[in-house]
């Protein structure tokens, strides 16, 4: 009888041979870095719609914000 790793539970990126890593790797790097713009986007579009006194309050001004949300999502 053979004993699977698999059947006892999800493995680590880790415990998978080598090319494995590279494959997983290479499917989840793209969809982090692209969830990250996502989510980079929706920060900015939220910062956009606050009012100028809740900018004060958080030390920004409008000029700041329009820069920032004139980024592409993938500008840090």
């Amino acid at each position: 009888m053979l004993n699977h790793s698999m059947t006892e539970g999800r493995r680590s990126s880790a415990s998978l041979p080598t090319h494995g890593r590279h494959i997983f790797i290479s499917v989840i790097g793209p969809i982090m870095v692209v969830s990250r713009w996502i989510q980079l986007h929706c920060q900015r579009e939220q910062l956009a719609e606050l009012e100028d006194h809740q900018l004060a309050d958080l030390g920004l001004s409008r000029t700041q914000v329009r820069n920032e949300c004139a980024k592409w999502p993938w500008q840090a």
